[in-house]
């Protein structure tokens, strides 16, 4: 799946979304402000943003059964 920041108009399944539900979990039964859910939209948007701006930065460390350490740097072809 693509990384995908969220917005007012499409939220569901988002980076946003998921922070909403990471929020609403640990402060319990007090809903979320639709001023909160617009801060998490921007949080992800500027995550996903950087992201899309920094596709060099992405390292993906592997260890294998064997004990052995594998480390790749590779080029990221898509985010949306």
């Amino acid at each position: 799946m693509a990384l995908k920041a969220g917005s007012k108009a499409d939220f569901g399944n988002s980076m946003a979304e998921a922070m909403q539900k990471a929020w609403d979990s640990v402060r319990g039964d007090t809903p979320t402000s639709e001023q909160v859910k617009l801060l998490f939209i921007a949080i992800a948007n500027g995550v996903v943003e950087h992201l899309k701006n920094n596709p060099d930065s992405f390292i993906i460390n592997i260890e294998t059964p064997d004990g052995l350490d594998v480390n790749y740097t590779g080029k990221v072809t898509q985010i949306t």
